[in-house]
């Protein structure tokens, strides 16, 4: 059995086509991810084994971050990176699912009826249902490319860094917990959230404007994790995926049943 009917199929066809031609779409589904992935991590490598550690700020308070059964196997330089990749970059891995998924949903939705597109869908013979099937499917697959992309780009940066510092491989069950079960949450979420904005949203810039509240959370637990205040394991970033995994089953309902012409249509 099909998961999309042919036409649901045409419509997502359409909305990679159309999102992607977006400049200001497209940029931001590269760049951020680039930047993110390549960029800091590369940065940080040569900061790491180049810089003098008596010279940088905040070395000895980044050390009391390192778990206390790893001190006694890295030394400086070590410890810096395993610190960078397992407690700042992990953050990334919410903030591109999440950034991709409400950027293509923004400009999947909001765009639509900005473009003045929407009526001609409304004129073919899928229901509101099927399109709401066909949009979300589509921008989920999309964000889910991306990050996909992302995370293998990313194990090629900092595998490259764990063999130049001869550390070994970066990936662990909290690792594994939060690219397979968190960050696909997390998508779904992010696309289902700005279907519940797309009636209230008048333009793509104010839908993504919007969406930055649900970015600000994840800004405050990279900070409150990275002083020391909080340690996220394995466990709870698995509890956390399951947790989001469930709102996101939820809020698909409601939102589905919200999604008509009229909310389509609504300027």
């Amino acid at each position: 059995m099909k998961l999309l009917s042919n036409s649901e199929l045409a419509v997502l066809k359409k909305d990679f086509n159309e999102v992607w031609h977006l400049r200001s779409v497209r940029g931001t589904l590269i760049a951020l991810p680039v930047a993110m992935v390549v960029v800091l991590p590369v940065l940080y490598l040569l900061l790491v084994l180049y810089a003098p550690a008596d010279q940088l700020n905040g070395v000895d308070n980044m050390m009391k971050l390192m778990p206390q059964e790893l001190i006694a196997f890295f030394d400086l330089k070590q410890s810096m990176f395993y610190l960078m990749v397992n407690v700042v970059c992990p953050m990334f891995f919410l903030m591109i699912p999440l950034m991709s998924s409400t950027t293509t949903a923004a400009a999947s939705f909001v765009g639509e009826k900005e473009r003045g597109t929407m009526e001609t869908l409304l004129l073919t013979p899928l229901s509101a249902r099927s399109l709401f099937k066909a949009k979300v499917a589509g921008c989920a697959a999309l964000s889910l490319v991306i990050s996909s992309a992302s995370f293998l780009v990313f194990s090629i940066v900092v595998g490259a860094g764990n063999l130049i510092l001869k550390m070994p491989f970066f990936l662990n069950w909290n690792w594994l917990a939060l690219v397979f079960v968190l960050s696909p949450s997390t998508t779904v979420f992010g696309v289902i959230f700005m279907v519940l904005l797309s009636g209230r949203s008048k333009s793509y810039l104010e839908s993504m404007q919007l969406s930055g509240f649900i970015v600000m959370p994840l800004v405050l637990i990279m900070i409150a994790q990275f002083t020391g205040l909080i340690y996220v394991e394995a466990l709870w970033t698995l509890i956390a995926g399951v947790v989001l995994l469930f709102v996101d089953v939820m809020l698909l309902f409601i939102s589905a049943k919200k999604f008509n012409s009229e909310l389509l249509l609504r300027k």
